[in-house]
């Protein structure tokens, strides 16, 4: 028999016998039939060889293909894809947050009266599209993860998110570039807004870098300790500061005591953060509403501001410096910046063991900011602080969810299905003080009769008449202010891509004010009630 017709026969006996054979199993199973086929003497140990031979490059070339071929996976509600070597992968990420709310103050007033100038906002009942997010994620080459996330609703509508590249080749020294979450203060940058404890952060995160675009180098080093660093750009994608843009520097170390102790089930985490950041901030005039041409109005820039305790009112307390005087009643800027210099340090803590959690942190800062060209400047102290208690009431145990210095989101024992309403979800109760406070507070006018450098809100002496302190010099007994909150929240889990929130939050503030650029006045309590559905991938 010649080698062609032993090799035709070979073939047909090789066909005939994986007939019953997965597809996964054939590559293995065809060199076995031809090993046996030489053994039994159908094929010669020359013959054999060569057809092995050729089912070598065979199997050499489907295994290039399987490591370039991509494959799509679905878990958790998320749709990812992979090529066969696992180098490359992207998956789409996206998130929608439904919230409705019920504010009530103390005051008389049964309707709120704006101005044209709109500076207060949260001060009636409303529906809000908190967030609504589209991106993708995933890693290139191996070593290299990205993630760009876009905004599609608020104030950075059709915006850039996070933008960033991070070259993670070693766990223990990575660079990130791009636009991204800035190392400072557990809630932000170790929380994602998917994953938050109550439905808004605290007053700590209002007064933190939060996403900017820098460089970050950042790491592992050891089972239970993170560190980062970071050079930022202070205004990011879009905004105009000035002729200033500004840099900033951050830090942040992290331990978890439990982890390097030993006990996976539990979580004993500490950090220090600290950021010194300069930038410009450009004062505007107030939009009057009017065309008309007119002399001396004033430009103010917000040096910084607070909004109460879930998105209540704004503006509850405000300090601007004041800028050049124009000649235009709309929206114009002023000729030149101010510079702004604001050092801050914080502190973090967070422990759990099984389905009890206790979290807080505490921030300090300093806010100078100077105005060269009319010689207007204001300064102040800042503290801002929380603390907070929750238990998982269906027994979920917090450390699942706690990695290298940062929370993630809740994944049920039991998922609730929405078709057959089986299963019960994951419970969470919860409460939450928090405050900040402002003090040794210091404002000058500079030159110029229009011009006013001024606080804003909550602040000593102010019996509800004035919005505005703008005398030539304010003194450090006049001008400080702060709110404490009390928040209690229930949160149902339904599964790792769906959950219902429900806050109540008690605000209390230190002295009475007028909201900004409204008719309400006296205000010295805030009561919301908050309803908040989610969906994420």
């Amino acid at each position: 028999m010649n080698f062609k017709l032993r090799s035709l026969v070979a073939a047909t006996l090789a066909g005939s016998m994986l007939m019953g054979f997965g597809a996964n199993a054939m590559a293995d199973s065809t060199d076995d039939i031809l090993n046996a086929l030489i053994a039994k003497g159908v094929l010669t140990e020359e013959e054999g060889a060569l057809l092995l031979k050729g089912r070598t490059g065979e199997k050499e070339a489907a295994a290039e293909k399987k490591k370039t071929a991509v494959s799509a996976k679905n878990k958790d509600g998320s749709i990812s894809f992979e090529t066969g070597d696992g180098k490359n992968t992207m998956a789409l990420t996206g998130r929608m947050q439904f919230d409705m709310r019920s504010e009530s103050n103390n005051t008389d007033a049964n309707t709120v009266a704006h101005n044209s100038d709109r500076d207060t906002a949260g001060m009636a009942d409303q529906f809000e599209l908190r967030r609504a997010r589209i991106g993708v994620k995933g890693k290139m080459f191996e070593h290299f993860d990205y993630e760009v996330i876009g905004n599609l609703v608020g104030s950075n509508t059709n915006t850039v998110d996070v933008a960033y590249i991070n070259a993670g080749m070693y766990k223990q020294a990575q660079l990130k570039l791009g636009q991204f979450k800035q190392p400072f203060n557990l809630e932000e940058y170790g929380t994602s807004s998917n994953n938050l404890d109550f439905m808004e952060r605290s007053y700590v995160n209002q007064i933190t870098p939060a996403k900017k675009i820098g460089a970050m180098l950042h790491g592992v080093p050891t089972t239970g300790v993170t560190y980062a660093a970071s050079v930022y750009q202070q205004n990011n994608f879009g905004e105009t500061d000035s002729e200033n843009t500004g840099k900033g520097f951050a830090g942040r170390a992290t331990l978890n005591l439990a982890e390097l102790a030993g006990y996976g089930d539990s979580v004993f985490h500490v950090g220090a953060a600290g950021f010194d950041s300069e930038y410009g901030v450009l004062p505007t005039s107030s939009s009057n509403g009017s065309s008309t041409l007119t002399t001396g109005i004033a430009t103010n820039g917000t040096v910084f501001g607070f909004r109460s305790a879930g998105r209540g009112i704004a503006n509850s307390y405000r300090a601007q410096i004041a800028g050049n005087t124009v000649n235009a009643g709309a929206s114009i800027p002023s000729n030149a910046a101010a510079n702004v210099e604001n050092k801050a340090y914080g502190l973090e803590l967070a422990l759990a063991k099984g389905p009890f959690k206790i979290q807080g942190e505490y921030t300090d800062q300093v806010f100078n900011a100077k105005q060269a060209s009319v010689n207007s400047y204001v300064h102040a102290d800042v503290k801002a602080y929380y603390v907070e208690a929750l238990v998982m009431l269906t027994g979920e145990n917090y450390a699942n969810w706690y990695k290298n210095g940062a929370w993630g989101g809740i994944k049920p024992t039991s998922n609730f299905d929405v078709e057959t309403g089986k299963g019960k979800g994951a419970w969470e109760l919860g409460v939450r003080f928090d405050a900040y406070d402002v003090s040794d507070v210091a404002a000058y006018s500079g030159s110029g009769s229009a011009v006013s450098s001024r606080i804003q809100g909550s602040f000593s002496g102010n019996t509800g008449s004035l919005d505005t302190a703008s005398a030539a010099s304010l003194n450090t007994t006049a001008t400080g202010g702060g709110a404490k909150t009390y928040t209690v929240g229930i949160k149902w889990q339904l599964t790792p891509n769906m959950r219902v929130l429900a806050n109540y939050a008690h605000t209390k503030f230190d002295d009475k004010f007028k909201a900004v650029d409204t008719s309400l006045t006296n205000i010295s309590k805030e009561d919301l009630l908050m309803v908040r559905s989610q969906f994420s991938f």
